[in-house]
C-alpha cells in the first residue's frame, strides 16, 4: 500500500514539474495546413490537451458508472424474478405434498411466468401434478420432453420405466431402465429393478451382464454378484437342458462354482448328468454332494434321483452315507431305502433312538410303513399316521416377502418376487411375521 502511494506521489510531482516547465517556458507552435498557417502558444496547447483529457476521463467515468449501475439493476431484477419463481415452485411442491392440486396448478402457472428460461423445473412440477391426478398419457408426454434435456433426462427415463412397469410392459420398462443405468448406474434401487425386470422377461444374460457392471461400479458386493450371476447361469442351464445338454452342463457348473452346494443347483446338476447316461459319474457326484453337506432338502433330491435311475441297491446306499453314517439325515436316508427294499431289521435298528417323545413327520411315516410292511399291523400304522398329522411342520420353501410356501425353489417365487425363497419352517415364518 505504501509502495503504491509513493509511486503515485512521484508521478504527481513529475507531472507538476513538467507542467511548470511548459508554462514558464512558453514557445510558439506553428502548423501549416494547405495554404494556411496557424500559430499559437504552447501554453494554449497544454491547456487544451489537459481540458480534453479531463473531459474524456469524466465522460468515460460517467459512462462506466451508469453502465455498471444499469447492469446491477437488471441483474438484481433478474434474481428477484428467479427468486419469486423458486418460491412459487416451493409453494407448488408443498401443495402437492398436501394433495392440494388447485393451489399446485396455480403456483405452477405463476412459476412459469418467472422461470421461462428454465423449463426443467416446470416439467418436474408438472409431472408431479399429473401423477397425483393420474393423467398417465399426459405424464408420458412430459417424460418424453424430459429426456430431451441433459438436466432432466434421468428423471424422464426413470419416469418412463416406472410407467411401463405399472402397465406390465416389461420390455419397454427394461429398455428405458437400461438407458438410465448407462447414464447413472448409482441411482437407488435401479439395479434391483432391472434385475427383477430381466428375471420377469427371462433375460438371464442381462442378469449376468448387469451384475458384472454393478459390481464394477461398487453398487453390489461380491456375495450379491455371485448370487445373481449363479441364478443367471442356473436359468440358462434349465433352458438349454432340452436343446443342448452339454451347454446346460457347462452353465450349471458355473452356477455351482459361484454358489457352492446349493441344493436346487445340485438337483439340476444331477438331473443333467443322469440324462447323459453316465451312471458311474452320477454315483460319484451323489456320494460327493452327500459327503459335503447332508440335509433334509438334499435327501429329498437324492431320493428322487436314485429312484428315477434305479440306484436303490442297499450296498450303494451304504456307500453314500459311509463318511457321515452317524448323521441324522444319513440314518433317515438309510431307513427310507431299507423300507423300500423290505429290509425291516435295518430300518428298525436305525430308527431306534430317533423316535423320542416328539418325533418328526418323517419318523412317524417311517414307523407307519414299518408296522404295516413288517407286521401288517394296520392299527399301529394308522396310529403313526395320526401322530404325523400333529408333528411339527417340516421345512419348505417360503417367500420371505409374502410368506407363501411352495414345494420347489425358483428364482421367481410363485408370488412373483425375485430370489425371495428361503428354506424354513412355515411355523417360524408365521411367528416372525406376527
Amino acid at each position: 500500500m505504501m509502495y503504491r502511494f509513493a509511486v503515485f506521489v512521484i508521478q504527481l510531482l513529475l507531472l507538476i514539474i513538467a507542467l511548470t516547465f511548459i508554462f514558464t517556458n512558453p514557445f510558439i507552435i506553428s502548423l501549416d495546413i494547405g495554404s494556411l498557417k496557424y500559430s499559437f502558444s504552447s501554453n494554449l496547447f497544454a491547456v487544451a490537451l489537459i481540458s480534453f483529457t479531463f473531459l474524456l476521463y469524466l465522460t468515460l467515468y460517467l459512462f462506466f458508472r451508469s453502465r455498471f449501475s444499469l447492469s446491477k439493476y437488471l441483474l438484481k431484477k433478474k434474481y428477484n424474478k428467479i427468486e419469486k419463481g423458486y418460491l412459487y415452485f416451493i409453494d407448488a411442491m408443498i401443495a402437492i405434498a398436501n394433495k392440494d392440486n388447485k393451489t399446485a396448478l396455480k403456483s405452477h402457472k405463476k412459476m412459469n411466468s418467472y422461470l421461462k428460461d428454465d423449463p426443467s423445473l416446470s416439467l418436474l412440477l408438472k409431472s408431479e401434478v399429473l401423477k397425483i391426478e393420474k393423467k398417465y398419457p399426459e405424464l408420458n408426454n412430459v417424460y418424453e420432453d424430459m429426456i430431451k434435456s441433459k438436466k432432466t433426462e434421468t428423471l424422464g427415463y426413470r419416469g418412463l420405466m416406472e410407467q411401463n412397469l405399472r402397465n406390465h410392459d416389461y420390455h419397454h420398462a427394461f429398455l428405458y431402465g437400461e438407458k438410465l443405468f448407462s447414464i447413472n448406474p448409482n441411482i437407488e434401487k435401479l439395479y434391483d429393478t432391472l434385475i427383477f425386470i430381466a428375471a420377469k422377461t427371462k433375460n438371464w444374460n442381462q442378469v449376468i451382464f448387469l451384475s458384472d457392471k454393478a459390481f464394477s461400479n461398487k453398487i453390489i458386493d461380491k456375495n450379491n454378484l455371485n448370487e445373481n450371476k449363479s441364478i443367471g447361469f442356473y436359468e440358462i442351464a434349465k433352458i438349454k437342458y432340452d436343446s443342448d445338454i452339454k451347454d446346460a452342463l457347462k452353465n450349471i457348473s458355473k452356477a455351482l462354482d459361484l454358489k457352492k452346494n446349493f441344493p436346487p443347483y445340485i438337483k439340476l446338476h444331477l438331473e443333467i448328468n443322469a440324462n447323459l447316461n453316465d451312471k458311474r459319474y452320477l454315483k460319484k457326484l451323489i456320494k460327493k454332494y452327500w459327503t459335503i453337506n447332508p440335509s433334509s432338502l438334499l435327501r429329498s433330491i437324492i431320493i428322487k434321483i436314485l429312484n428315477d435311475n434305479n440306484l436303490t441297491d442297499m450296498n450303494f446306499i451304504n456307500e453314500i452315507i459311509k463318511n457321515n453314517i452317524s448323521e441324522e439325515e444319513s440314518k433317515k436316508l438309510l431307513i427310507y431305502f431299507a423300507i423300500k427294499n423290505l429290509k425291516w431289521d435295518i430300518a428298525r435298528e436305525n430308527i431306534i433312538g430317533m423316535i423320542g417323545s416328539n418325533p418328526s413327520k418323517d419318523i412317524c411315516y417311517f414307523m407307519s410303513d414299518i408296522e404295516l410292511g413288517e407286521n401288517n399291523d394296520k392299527q399301529k400304522s394308522d396310529a403313526w399316521l395320526m401322530r404325523a398329522e400333529n408333528a411339527k411342520l417340516e421345512n419348505t420353501w417360503i417367500c420371505r416377502i409374502t410368506n407363501q410356501p411352495q414345494e420347489e425353489w425358483s428364482s421367481l417365487s410363485n408370488s412373483g418376487n425375485y430370489n425371495s425363497l428361503v428354506w424354513s419352517s412355515p411355523m417360524m415364518i408365521r411367528q416372525n411375521s406376527n
